[in-house]
């Protein structure tokens, strides 16, 4: 996971699959460490049986297990299942065990669809972006998100589109700007369109765009301000630009565009 981990119990020959961020652990104190630096990308389905079984079977503490089943089969809420099983490992410091049960408390305090936006968004910020997307596609798709203000439901397509472009998916990107742009009115948005496009080689598309929403002539010289930026700083002794830097180098301007 990216860290050495001192465990003290055992290694599981079988890991416990996390699904949605695509991680295997294969000890408590592994699971221990994903659950501290992932308290927002937690939800109900975490809190499972299939989990308890993993515990008690495969990191060999079926007490623990026990005590789990336990809060499940009495409809106990996701922060006394991952403070219970914090505790009981003492893995985390007294710091760490009461950040992360009061970050599930807040977040069972929130509605669906605010809880469904700050998991895309850290999502985002882990750069998992593949489930980012599915998180995104499905907030747009929750019954809250039809009575949401345009503006917040505008930048979720922003987001779901910046998604998209860490995939080097311009041309589904540049669709989803446009209609970000159209819930948001943001030209922030507009101008990712324009850019995505560009980077798509869509000429004709990024010619629609200019003369269907106005854009001005000082906005098409800013953006080619910058595209001439990024040529100039991803180019080779020859002078020519490597298509590969270029779009690496916009990843790297649109690491601030989740809104």
């Amino acid at each position: 996971m990216g860290e050495l981990l001192l465990c003290n119990e055992a290694i599981a020959a079988m890991p416990y699959y996390i699904e949605g961020v695509s991680i295997n652990v294969y000890s408590i104190e592994e699971l221990n460490y994903y659950i501290i630096n992932n308290t927002y990308l937690l939800d109900a389905d975490f809190m499972s049986l299939e989990l308890c079984t993993w515990i008690e079977n495969h990191a060999r503490l079926p007490k623990l297990a026990m005590h789990l089943r336990t809060i499940i089969s009495t409809n106990g809420r996701l922060s006394a299942f991952v403070t219970e099983l914090l505790e009981y490992t003492g893995y985390c410091t007294k710091e760490e065990l009461k950040s992360t049960h009061d970050a599930l408390k807040e977040l069972e305090e929130k509605s669906e669809f605010e809880c469904l936006k700050i998991r895309a968004d850290r999502l985002m910020d882990k750069k998992k972006y593949t489930a980012a997307i599915f998180e995104y596609k499905k907030l747009l798709a929750c019954e809250d998100a039809r009575h949401a203000e345009r503006v917040l439901f505008g930048n979720i397509y922003h987001n779901l589109a910046t998604a998209y472009v860490k995939l080097f998916l311009f041309d589904i990107a540049a669709d989803l700007y446009l209609e970000a742009f159209k819930q948001n009115g943001d030209r922030k948005s507009l101008w990712s369109c324009l850019y995505a496009y560009k980077l798509d080689n869509n000429d004709v598309g990024y010619a629609r765009i200019v003369k269907e929403y106005s854009v001005t002539e000082q906005e098409i010289n800013n953006l080619d301000s910058v595209l001439k930026g990024v040529y100039a700083e991803t180019s080779d002794n020859c002078g020519e630009s490597r298509p590969k830097e270029i779009i690496l180098k916009y990843k790297e301007d649109y690491r601030a565009h989740v809104i």
